[in-house]
């Protein structure tokens, strides 16, 4: 038995103003991720313990 495919929805009129909007916005909010020399060593060790090559 197949599974009906759903119509993707779509944002329109103030809705997606309002969204566009609010996603411009959050873009300009946007940071960064700062990690400690005690994270990098730690991932450095936990990718040495995995043998996976990095």
């Amino acid at each position: 038995m197949a599974i009906p495919i759903r119509g993707i929805p779509v944002l329109e009129g103030e809705v997606a103003r309002r969204f566009i909007k609010e996603a411009k916005e959050n873009e300009k909010k946007r940071g960064t991720i700062r990690f400690s020399d005690e994270d990098i060593a730690s991932f450095h060790t936990i990718m040495a313990k995995s043998k996976i090559p990095f």
